[in-house]
């Protein structure tokens, strides 16, 4: 029998494909139109994050991870006004009239560029970098703990949360569910 050693990066990683494919799978169908607005049920609007918002706000981490693992963040650059729309803690608005948010093209471009950059650096740390303990005093010492733990969450856990949200704004919107294709 034949064992096959995987680092820890590629590890992580693996599953970040997956997340590429759920994200491309919510994306099938929606049109330009609708993807920065809320789905409407008995004539009220649905305060809820739309696909413009969950893509733009996953496409702005990856920089930020790049730069806590200590590595050349300027590989990802964030387009104007991105970190003003998509940070934690930002409201998701209803773009009635398209002028509140950039183009579907280019957050769906953004995102998968950040992605399959961040994704390329992770799988080149080694085991030790990813396992070394966090320290000082920043949000994710604690919380974290590692730059891997970090990494599962941020590219993993906080992607899947945020999916969930596309998902259900897909249905909320009469477009189904997704089936990635992988």
């Amino acid at each position: 029998m034949t064992t096959t050693t995987t680092s820890l990066g590629h590890t992580i990683t693996r599953t970040l494909g997956r997340t590429k494919d759920l994200a491309d799978a919510l994306l099938t169908g929606v049109d330009a139109e609708r993807f920065a607005r809320f789905p409407v049920a008995d004539g009220k609007a649905i305060n809820t994050n739309h696909g413009a918002f969950v893509i733009g706000h996953l496409s702005i981490y990856p920089k930020m991870i790049l730069g806590i693992l200590g590595l050349d963040d300027s590989a990802i650059v964030n387009p104007p006004k991105f970190e003003e729309l998509f940070l934690h803690g930002v409201e998701c608005v209803d773009d009635a009239n398209g002028d509140v948010y950039p183009s579907m093209d280019e957050i769906v471009k953004h995102f998968h560029s950040a992605h399959e950059t961040v994704i390329k650096a992770i799988q080149g740390l080694d085991d030790e970098t990813l396992n070394a303990a966090f320290t000082g005093d920043e949000w994710y010492v604690e919380f974290a703990q590692t730059p891997a733990s970090l990494c599962i969450f941020m590219l993993h856990d906080h992607y899947m949360f945020h999916l969930g949200q596309m998902s259900a704004w897909r249905r909320c919107v009469g477009l189904g569910p997704a089936t990635p294709q992988s």
